[in-house]
C-alpha cells in the first residue's frame, strides 16, 4: 500500500483541480478587446497604417503588394464609399469567446459592430474577427472570419483550431433617415 501511496499522492498534486497544466487564458480577453478597438479606431479615423498592422501577417504576405498595396486599395475603397455620402461613422468590439493555446498560438473570436451613414439612413452591422497572437498575447492580429467556415479557414490558416466558433453575420439593421 505504501509504494502506491507515493505516486497517487504525487498524480494528485500534479493534476489536482485540472488546471495545472491546462492554462486559463481568459485573463488576456480585456488585451485582445483593447486591440481589437485599436484597430477599429483607426478604420473610423483613417489611419491605414495602424489599421494594417492588426491585420493578421499571413494575409499582408499572401496579398501581391503588400501592406502597401492593401492600404492603398482600403484607401479607394473608402473615398470611394464617401464620394457616394457613405461614411463609417463607428465601430466597436463586443467579448472575446475562451482563448485557446494551439500550435504555439493564442486563439479566440470577438465580434466586431459598425455603424455606417449611408445616403438615406444608418446601417449596423456585425462580423466576427478571428483574433491570433504569436507570441503569447502581447500582440493581436486580426481576420474577419464572417465570409468563411472554419474549415475554409483552415486551408490558409492550418493552425486555427477546430474549436474556434462563430455564427453567419446577422442580417445589417438599417435606420431610415429622418
Amino acid at each position: 500500500m505504501r509504494n502506491l501511496l507515493g505516486p497517487v499522492l504525487a498524480l494528485v498534486m500534479m493534476y489536482g483541480t485540472g488546471t495545472a497544466y491546462a492554462q486559463n487564458y481568459n485573463n488576456l480577453k480585456p488585451a485582445v478587446k483593447a486591440a481589437a478597438k485599436k484597430m477599429n479606431d483607426a478604420l473610423v479615423k483613417k489611419d491605414l497604417k495602424t489599421f494594417m498592422a492588426t491585420t493578421h501577417p499571413k494575409v499582408i504576405a499572401t496579398t501581391e503588394g503588400g501592406a502597401d498595396k492593401l492600404i492603398t486599395d482600403l484607401s479607394k475603397q473608402i473615398e470611394s464609399m464617401e464620394s457616394q455620402g457613405s461614411k463609417i461613422l463607428s465601430a466597436w468590439p463586443g467579448e472575446a469567446s475562451a482563448i485557446i493555446d494551439t500550435a504555439g498560438e493564442l486563439q479566440c473570436t470577438i465580434p466586431q459592430y459598425m455603424k455606417m451613414k449611408l445616403s438615406n439612413g444608418v446601417l449596423t452591422t456585425q462580423t466576427t474577427l478571428i483574433s491570433v497572437s504569436m507570441d503569447r498575447g502581447k500582440t493581436w492580429y486580426f481576420v474577419d472570419a464572417t465570409d468563411k467556415t472554419l474549415a475554409n479557414w483552415r486551408t490558409v490558416f492550418p493552425n486555427l483550431s477546430t474549436q474556434l466558433t462563430w455564427r453567419p453575420a446577422p442580417e445589417p439593421k438599417f435606420t431610415p433617415k429622418k
